[in-house]
C-alpha cells in the first residue's frame, strides 16, 4: 500500500505527499501514478520524497492534516481515519 497525506506543509503550502519510488520500500502502481496525475491536474501541489512519522504526528498536533489516505492493488484508494504511534492514537486531522 502506498501512503498518501493531503496536508498543509510548515510553509503554509496545501500539499500532497507519499515516499518517492527510490527508496525500494514502495512498489510503483497504476493507482498510485493515476492519484498523483490527478492530484497534478487538480493544480495540487505533489511532493514525492522521503519524510517520517514525526514529521506527520507533528502536522497532526498542528492541524495541518487534511486527509490521510492508501493507495494500492488491494486497497483501491482507503481513507485513513486514524493514526496510532507509539501507543498513541492520533485522529484530530478528522474534517
Amino acid at each position: 500500500m502506498n501512503f498518501f497525506v493531503y496536508w498543509i506543509n510548515e510553509q503554509g503550502q496545501k500539499e500532497l505527499i507519499t515516499c518517492d519510488l527510490e527508496q525500494g520500500t514502495i512498489l510503483p502502481g497504476i493507482t498510485r501514478d493515476s492519484v498523483i496525475q490527478q492530484a497534478k491536474e487538480w493544480k495540487i501541489h505533489v511532493s514525492e520524497r522521503k519524510y517520517t512519522i514525526h514529521e506527520l504526528v507533528k502536522a497532526i498536533a498542528e492541524k495541518r492534516v487534511l486527509e490521510a489516505f492508501g493507495t494500492g492493488t488491494a486497497a483501491v484508494i482507503s481513507p485513513i481515519s486514524v493514526i496510532n504511534h507509539k501507543g498513541r492514537v492520533n485522529n484530530n486531522y478528522k474534517l
